[in-house]
């Protein structure tokens, strides 16, 4: 596409990209994917635990969600909540980037691409429900539960700017 020789054009649209993702995550999108990793989160915990399980529920007199917690603490039946914002918010930087690939790679390198950027995203997305649930029973997944939870905007940088390194979406191209 000729359009999108220029970095101008390609900036403008990740750009607009981005912003009709950001919309569809405030109209819904973010429900539907927490749900998914409240799912493979239950999943992949009940290999371990019997007792524990993570809920997604709204926050009473708003439109936010929380995840939700329910396990064993020291030998009773307790529970606890997690917001879900910026935990869930960088999926969108993650979603947009894989748009805009399909606009300036071949369809197999996106495809290819979005693999292995979702999965590890959605990996260490749930491997930090997972340390969650244990949150009070094991220092060691309470340390890191805290690294972990700012650092998700990070991840989805590395991701996008690894791309960028491998397929060079940003290169100026040479006319000959």
């Amino acid at each position: 596409m000729a359009f999108l020789n220029s970095t101008i054009n390609k900036i403008i649209l990740i750009l607009i990209i981005s912003s009709v993702i950001f919309t569809g995550w405030q109209f819904g999108l973010e429900t539907g994917y927490a749900r998914i990793l409240v799912g493979v989160t239950n999943f992949s915990v009940s290999v371990f635990k019997s007792d524990t399980h993570i809920e997604l529920e709204k926050i009473k007199n708003t439109d936010s969600y929380q995840f939700k917690v329910h396990t064993k603490i020291d030998g009773r039946k307790g529970s606890y909540p997690q917001e879900t914002g910026g935990f869930m918010q960088p999926m969108v930087i993650v979603l947009s980037w894989q748009i805009f690939l399909f606009f300036v790679l071949d369809r197999k390198t996106v495809l290819r691409s979005m693999a292995v950027n979702i999965g590890v995203f959605l990996f260490f997305q749930v491997l930090f429900l997972a340390f969650l649930t244990g949150y009070y029973n094991s220092d060691v997944q309470q340390f890191l539960f805290d690294t972990m939870l700012d650092s998700f905007y990070i991840i989805a940088l590395i991701l996008v700017i690894k791309d960028n390194i491998f397929y060079s979406v940003f290169k100026k191209q040479i006319n000959s």
